[in-house]
């Protein structure tokens, strides 16, 4: 497998940063892409994916979050990081860290990739999704309601994932409805 890394160096107006950890009672999540894509990586590595799925994931991948970061500068954003190799339930975590407000989120409204939750279900299942389980689980509430399966997809560690963030609730679903109109 071929890997590679990348660092990108620049400056940000004080005012125009977004802290991944500042959000405030009441807001909304919002999350602008499915969840998923490391478990349907995984399948089509074991040919066990469809080329429909494929795509599906490859095309997320290939979307930047630069677009969904234009449409959000329109709006309160409060706090917001990436999802990626940690995972949703893992960034989450991250994002209630030193804040004194936790995060509630509701796993039937998460979209989720392709087959994603079958291939968690079949056991193809990335590595990283296990140890973002061992690391983070004890800091999720309630996470041992979860079917087995949809714990993994919570924390499939993604590749080129969506933003989660926080705006005030009565601007969500204006942000939302901008976010689908992109």
């Amino acid at each position: 497998e071929v890997k590679f890394g990348l660092c990108v160096n620049g400056t940000v107006h004080p005012d125009r940063i977004w802290s991944n950890n500042t959000y405030r009672s009441g807001e909304a999540l919002i999350l602008t892409k499915s969840i998923g894509v490391g478990l349907v990586n995984t399948a089509a590595r074991a040919n066990m994916a469809s080329a429909e799925e494929e795509a599906q994931a490859l095309a997320s991948m290939m979307r930047l979050n630069k677009d969904a970061a234009e449409v959000l500068r329109h709006f309160s954003v409060s706090a917001c990081t990436d999802v990626t190799g940690f995972g949703l339930l893992g960034h989450a975590c991250e994002m209630a860290a030193d804040n004194p407000v936790g995060a509630v989120i509701d796993s039937s409204l998460v979209p989720i990739i392709g087959n994603a939750l079958e291939h968690a279900r079949m056991g193809l299942i990335p590595a990283g999704a296990y140890t973002n389980v061992s690391y983070r689980r004890r800091f999720v509430s309630g996470e041992e309601l979860l079917d087995e399966d949809l714990r993994f997809v919570l924390f499939d560690p993604q590749t080129s994932g969506g933003l989660l963030a926080c705006v005030p609730q009565q601007e969500a679903d204006a942000a939302i409805g901008a976010l689908r109109e992109q």
